[in-house]
């Protein structure tokens, strides 16, 4: 103990130097340890006991095994669900009284029932599987069909309806004849047909494309040559070429000419004049053009 300690504890007892030194110490305290929190133990699944009870006589009790309680969740009720309606699925896709037999057909002349109905596919088909959009989308594409109607009828019936494009002209071109609507669409003869305006020419003058629903020729071009057709009863058919047009052998040796465009009526009628003209003067013409109206010409048989 130094001299300075010992003057300052002089006069002071025994007690108050211990406490004085022991506040002097400095104390480390440790922190005490975390408790390891031991989780309970998850008690097993309730299980079902059945206890059978015997006759008294026996004196004695026999326990069965216990079940364990099955509880179905969520997940397990939209599997079950998802599988049966997997099974109905199947079930009506393959199942024979949803098959479309055979599919009816209203409407078709150019083309025949089975033709359509080869082009629909729907033969043989689930009634769930056929698309009516897209089944008239495919008879849209045949030249010969202007418009289609293609209904879903249950069990397993299809209805197909048609109107079909009508041809104005049978157009000879080589070794091809074509059917023509008013709108210039062109498809392959099929048959007869009264009523049509026959046309003949001896070079290629119809547009044939890869598209079958591209006109062939100009609308105006077949108006004309239904035209000069009802003007010209005595024509059993009009030929057609790059440099006259439009024209015709009368029976007589005479060629008549009538160019592509223009008013037919008036020039068949200009015709006739012409004609009923040199027939008065005692004149076989071997040629009357009446391509242009204003400047129309004829020339004498040699």
């Amino acid at each position: 103990m130094t001299v300075a300690e010992r003057g300052r504890w002089r006069g002071q007892t025994r007690a108050e130097r211990v406490r004085a030194r022991r506040a002097r110490v400095v104390r480390v305290v440790e922190p005490a340890p975390r408790e390891k929190k031991v989780r309970p133990k998850r008690s097993p699944r309730p299980r079902r006991r059945y206890d059978l009870a015997l006759p008294v006589e026996t004196g004695a009790e026999v326990r069965l095994p216990g079940l364990p309680v099955v509880r179905p969740g969520m997940r397990l009720l939209t599997a079950a669900l998802l599988a049966v309606a997997a099974w109905l699925l199947q079930s009506a896709l393959t199942a024979d009284s949803f098959r479309v037999g055979e599919a009816s057909v209203q409407g078709a002349e150019l083309l025949t029932s089975g033709q359509v109905r080869s082009i629909a596919g729907v033969d043989g088909m689930s009634v769930f599987l056929v698309d009516p959009q897209a089944v008239e989308a495919t008879l849209l594409k045949q030249p010969e069909v202007e418009s289609a109607n293609v209904r879903v009828r249950w069990p397993s019936r299809v209805e197909i309806s048609l109107q079909e494009r009508r041809p104005v002209v049978e157009w000879n071109e080589g070794s091809l004849t074509w059917w023509l609507s008013s709108d210039g669409v062109a498809f392959l003869k099929r048959g007869e047909r009264d009523g049509l305006v026959r046309l003949t020419s001896s070079e290629p003058l119809l547009s044939i494309s890869d598209d079958p629903l591209a006109p062939a020729a100009e609308p105006e071009v077949l108006e004309a040559a239904v035209v000069l057709s009802t003007q010209l009863p005595e024509a059993q058919m009009l030929h057609i070429d790059r440099q006259h047009g439009f024209w015709m052998e009368d029976g007589t040796g005479c060629s008549a000419y009538f160019g592509f465009g223009g008013d037919m009526v008036k020039k068949a009628r200009l015709y006739h004049f012409i004609r009923q003209y040199l027939e008065q003067q005692g004149i076989e013409p071997a040629i009357v053009s009446v391509e242009d109206v204003s400047a129309p010409y004829y020339t004498v048989q040699r």
